[in-house]
């Protein structure tokens, strides 16, 4: 009989390693499904905005506010959960936060009052606060350091593929049915998500810290001491990712609110033109995002350190994004306004694909769901001004020129942010301050 011990084989309880890889991919593509939900919700009332508005009798500067209700509670929510999150259940916590989302969405499927609206959406931002560190956190226990640039994009993805089915199937579906139907659907949807995740979700056990196998030349790194949450947020490169995040959500919130209803009233497409047009100019970010997150990893593999393959990169995006939003001033055909706006949002998106990869990096693995739960809600505040901001701008300038107004003053703010990440976005020196403040 073969002796383990003597043979060097070590009978254990852990999964082979094929069906753990197996698992993990199966952890990613349910979350990848989560955040699509998550953004589709988002996304709904922008699709809605102009028969929404009809029917409920409601000014630009009223459905400014009803889109920023949403972000009301979503900071204090995203802050809250975030603390725990790394000493509950991760597979209840999710699944908790989706059935709310369902919640939120059922009472608009009948008639109802501005606010029945407006306390929908708040406890709809309440759940969804939460939810892309969260679901990122859980990525980060399945995949090590080196291996998550992939893993983050595709979830991130989930975004964007949520707001590009959004645009024409639930138009669809709202100009079919009428838009009540729209809000039933992703209430359905986030009912059958929860049952998916309690019969797969789970965590790893991937602790970071590890250095890739192949990379033979590089020294180990140590482990990162546990620091309290103060020192980590004024960290240079906390700092930095905080204010491009900050300029990134004006981008989420202006862009699922108020962009298609930009399309139709001040580019004069029809609301199946608008919804496919608001789909397709999203769907840049796929292809984006994939290609700074392959352009990353291979920088990451040639060893350049990651102020340059994640801090420059993701600066020079904002900086770029911030060129092109403050382009569409220029006179020109609607349908280049178009693709000039899927540039620009695509770009400035990217803080979300490596902002937390930055948080994670400099992050000690016992702080770091609370941490990437903070820093998002920390940029989500921007969700509270930016929909206002806009609908009252629209209030104020004539000829729907107010919208483009908007989205300059967005760029300059991310051109910005950009030229700032060159200044902060240093995760090495970062790590070196936490271990020298720490002593270690």
């Amino acid at each position: 009989m073969l002796n383990t011990k003597e043979s060097g084989f070590v009978l254990s309880h852990s999964p082979p390693v094929a069906t753990a890889s197996r698992q993990r991919w199966v952890i990613v593509a349910s979350l990848f499904l989560f955040m699509a939900i998550n953004f589709a919700d988002k996304a709904v009332l922008g699709l809605v905005a102009v028969p929404l508005m009809r029917d409920m009798q409601l000014t630009h500067a009223q459905f400014g506010m009803v889109g920023s209700a949403f972000f009301l509670l979503f900071a204090l929510s995203g802050v809250g959960i975030g603390l725990v999150a790394d000493r509950v259940n991760m597979k209840w916590l999710l699944a908790g936060l989706a059935l709310v989302w369902a919640v939120a969405q059922l009472p608009l499927a009948w008639p109802t009052s501005l606010a029945v609206l407006v306390a929908c959406r708040i406890l709809l931002g309440a759940g969804e606060g939460p939810a892309s560190p969260l679901a990122l956190h859980v990525v980060y226990t399945w995949f090590e350091d080196h291996e998550r640039s992939l893993p983050t994009t595709i979830v991130q993805q989930g975004a964007t593929t949520g707001i590009i089915l959004a645009g024409p199937v639930l138009t669809f579906i709202a100009e079919r049915w009428y838009w009540h139907a729209a809000f039933l659907t992703l209430g359905v949807v986030g009912v059958l998500w929860t049952i998916l995740w309690l019969c797969v979700g789970k965590s790893g056990n991937a602790r970071g810290q590890r250095p890739h196998a192949s990379a033979s030349r590089a020294s180990v790194t140590p482990a990162l001491p546990r620091a309290s949450y103060g020192r980590l947020l004024t960290d240079r490169t906390v700092i930095g990712t905080l204010l491009q995040g900050l300029v990134g959500y004006s981008v989420i919130a202006i862009g699922v609110i108020w962009v298609p209803s930009y399309f139709r009233a001040a580019l004069g497409f029809t609301a199946t033109e608008a919804g496919w047009f608001f789909a397709l100019q999203v769907a840049a970010q796929i292809p984006i995002g994939l290609a700074l997150a392959l352009l990353s990893h291979r920088l990451l593999a040639r060893g350049v350190s990651t102020k340059v393959a994640r801090g420059a990169l993701v600066s020079s995006a904002c900086a770029v994004s911030g060129i092109a939003y403050c382009m569409l001033l220029i006179d020109a055909p609607p349908l280049v306004k178009v693709a000039v706006m899927a540039l620009a949002s695509a770009l400035a998106l990217q803080v979300f694909t490596f902002g937390p990869l930055l948080v994670a990096e400099v992050t000690p693995d016992s702080r770091r769901g609370a941490m990437l739960a903070i820093t998002n809600s920390i940029a989500t505040l921007a969700g509270l001004v930016a929909p206002a901001g806009m609908g009252k701008l629209l209030g104020v300038v004539a000829n729907n020129q107010g919208y483009e107004i908007g989205f300059a003053i967005t760029g300059l703010l991310l051109i910005v942010v950009g030229a700032v990440g060159f200044l902060l976005l240093d995760p090495q020196r970062s790590k070196e301050r936490l271990r020298r403040l720490s002593g270690a």
